[in-house]
C-alpha cells in the first residue's frame, strides 16, 4: 500500500462531506458505517480483479485499518499515562 497523510482537518473534512448527504453522519458509528460501505463499493468497481482478489484486498484493508486503530490507541494510552505521571521535587 502506498504512504498516506491522515490528519485531523482530513478526518474532519470527510466528516462534513458525509454530514452534508446525511445529518446522520454527526454520529461516528454511522460516519464509520459509511467509510466501510464506500470502501466496500470501491473494491466491488475494481475491473481488473476477480472476486477473490476483491475479498482478499478487502481482508488487507481491514487489517491496515485494524493496525491504525491499534497504533492510534496505544498512542492515547502514552499520552494519557505520561499526563498522569507525577513530577516536582519532594522533601521529606
Amino acid at each position: 500500500m502506498s504512504s498516506i497523510q491522515l490528519s485531523e482537518d482530513l478526518l474532519l473534512d470527510i466528516q462534513k462531506t458525509l454530514i452534508s448527504h446525511d445529518p446522520n453522519a454527526q454520529e461516528m458509528g454511522v460516519a464509520v458505517q459509511y467509510l466501510a460501505a464506500i470502501s466496500g463499493l470501491l473494491v466491488a468497481n475494481f475491473k481488473s480483479h476477480d472476486q477473490e482478489q476483491k475479498k482478499h484486498l478487502l481482508q488487507q484493508l481491514y487489517g491496515f485499518a485494524e493496525h491504525v486503530m491499534t497504533d492510534n490507541t496505544e498512542k492515547e494510552k502514552a499520552a494519557a499515562a505520561a499526563n498522569d505521571e507525577a513530577f516536582g521535587i519532594w522533601k521529606p
